[in-house]
This record gives C-alpha cells, structure tokens and sequence, in this order.
C-alpha cells in the first residue's frame, strides 16, 4: 500500500475554526505537493485553500497526531508560524468576522494599480486571501468576513 502514497512536504499552521459563537485556533499539519502546478518550485499553503477541493487533508498536532479532512468552507483563517520581512508598507485595515470578532491585518498581496483599492481587493476571485498579523502570513476566508474597516 505504500507504493501508492505520494511523497509530501508537511506544513505547520494554525488553522481557525468557529466554535459556537467564538472563533477556535489548532495546531495542524498540512501535505503540500512538492512541485506546484502554476509556478517553479513547491505548492503553497494559499493553493491548497483556493484550490477546486472543498476537503483536504490535515494533521491534528494535539498529542495523538490525528487525521482529519477538513472542510474548506469551515476555516476561518490559516496562519504560517514562519515569519515573513515587510519590505513596503500595505493599507491596514480592522476585519470583524462571522462571530462578531474583530483582528488588525495588513494587507500582503501585491496589487495592481488600477485594482489597488481594499475593496477592489476582497473582491477578487478567490476565496482566501493573504494578510499580515505581527509579521506571519494569515490567509482569511472572505466568505467569514462580515465588515473590513480601512484605517
């Protein structure tokens, strides 16, 4: 049976879930594939979220190292324990998510000029989207956002 198992990276992250009304954060491991399918070099944990599979497969880091599939749809937000250089400063802007929360980030994907607004921003086509929190890329689910507040 191990032939048939394809070799992975493994990728240390919080991932946020809602837990009643609050939001939960756990440890996980996710697979990353080797070689990504749009650029040189290693898949990305933001091409695992925006990818077309609504589960995937994680890690639980709780002691027993448990296996889970995880619905995309129900993360919150996933956070690298790397921390990333800032090179030039991003709009900031306040975010309150579905369970009332509200988080500073900044944000951490270059935008094009004539798209350059937050709002033209949250309002691209994919699902999750890159921030900074005290210098760690957050990859937030837009769906779980309920107000952005430019500062």
């Amino acid at each position: 049976m191990d032939e048939l198992n394809i070799p992975k990276l493994k990728k240390e992250v919080e991932i946020a879930f809602k837990d009643g009304g609050v939001i939960k954060i756990s440890k996980m491991t996710l697979f990353l594939n080797h070689f990504s399918a749009h650029h040189s070099g290693e898949e990305t944990v933001l091409e695992i979220l925006n990818d077309k599979s609504q589960f995937i497969p994680a890690m639980i880091s709780n002691g027993n190292k448990e296996f889970a599939i995880l619905n995309i749809d129900s993360i919150i937000y996933v956070s690298e324990f790397e921390q990333v250089k800032m090179d030039l400063k991003k709009e900031d802007i306040h975010i309150q998510f579905i369970t009332g929360e509200k988080m500073e980030f900044m944000i951490h994907e270059e935008l094009p000029g004539n798209r350059s607004r937050a709002i033209d921003f949250l309002n691209s086509g994919r699902t999750f989207l890159t921030f900074l929190k005290d210098n760690r890329k957050i990859y937030i689910n837009k769906n779980k956002i309920n107000k952005v507040e430019v500062i």
